[in-house]
């Protein structure tokens, strides 16, 4: 498996369709784990052999492998809370490449309204939510941020404006998210 790219530079693996758009079989995996938490036992572990097999590649595309990563994961809309999918995920990933696990390093600090909900879709908007956990490690070359699925990017893009606030070179943050949200209709945004 290879990552797919955005054009705001998000890495990912699936298309994902909501499930009034469109019923395919990975959209439905996607939601289920990382939305309702159901399907853990059935689907995680495809999901994350899946992510294991386009890190690597990109690590190796990249010349990766000799840097110091964290993998950090993007945070719930709700104050200080996480998707338990997610951070499942990124404890894996962090273990599997001997990456730091800085998990809960980008946090939300203030409650933001969900987008799908009619919250402001602006990296603006999801920047004024973040905030970081603790002092970033100086030993930390590369960070990862990992979200579940990315629509427009802009909370991913969010993210990593904080992380360059704080020191990170842009080249030095990659943006990854299991699945990104398509439309049937081309002319949705």
């Amino acid at each position: 498996m290879t990552f797919s790219i955005t054009d705001d530079e998000v890495l990912y693996l699936y298309p994902y369709y909501s499930l009034e758009e469109r019923s395919d079989e990975m959209s439905k995996r996607i939601y289920h784990v990382f939305k309702k938490g159901w399907g853990m036992d059935k689907y995680f572990p495809d999901i994350c052999a899946d992510l294991f097999g386009a890190v690597e590649d990109y690590f190796a595309q990249y010349g990766m492998s000799d840097f110091t990563v964290a993998v950090t994961v993007m945070p719930s809309h709700l104050r200080g809370t996480y998707g338990e999918g997610m951070l499942k995920l990124a404890h894996r990933l962090a273990e599997k490449f001997g990456c730091l696990d800085a998990t809960d390093l980008i946090q939300r600090t203030v409650d933001k309204v969900k987008s799908t909900e009619g919250g402001e879709r602006t990296v603006r908007a999801h920047l004024g939510t973040l905030g970081l956990s603790s002092g970033l490690d100086e030993s930390v070359e590369v960070y990862i941020i990992l979200d579940d699925i990315t629509t427009s990017g802009s909370s991913l893009e969010a993210a990593k404006r904080l992380l360059m606030r704080n020191g990170v070179e842009a080249d030095n943050i990659i943006k990854i998210a299991v699945g990104k949200t398509m439309h049937d209709d081309p002319c949705y945004f």
